[in-house]
């Protein structure tokens, strides 16, 4: 059975792009416009103020992700790597890293097909 949890907190995203990033905001299906530099290179950080995974909880923590997309975000082919907060304990690291990288369902796995490398959760 899956573990139930739920953040909630802030979040920024900057990419290699032009504003606006057109690989989020495509003119047809979203994810399918060519990036401005004909990579996408973004970082996304989150900072969790109330949070849990189960019984483990992740007030406070912060996880950073990478993404190199060699074109379109929609024909996949990305590397990604999440970064987890060093305060983190075992449990919480773990947690994080279900969520971060679409392993404990939610947002983050619509993106898991598209990464075909998959450099994990580190701390």
């Amino acid at each position: 059975m899956a573990v139930s949890w739920q953040l909630s907190g802030s979040y920024f995203e900057n990419c290699s792009c032009d504003v606006v990033c057109p690989c989020l905001m495509s003119t047809n299906a979203q994810l399918t416009s060519k990036p401005t530099k004909g990579v996408c290179d973004v970082g996304l950080v989150f900072h969790i103020d109330k949070g849990n995974y189960g019984d483990v909880r992740l007030d406070g923590l912060n996880v950073a992700m990478f993404a190199h997309t060699p074109g379109p975000m929609a024909e996949g082919n990305w590397t990604a790597a999440a970064y987890i907060d060093g305060r983190a304990d075992d449990q919480q690291t773990e947690a994080l890293g279900a969520i971060f990288t679409g392993a404990a369902g939610g947002p983050m796995a619509a993106f898991a097909p598209m990464i075909s490398t998959n450099l994990g959760a580190k701390k």
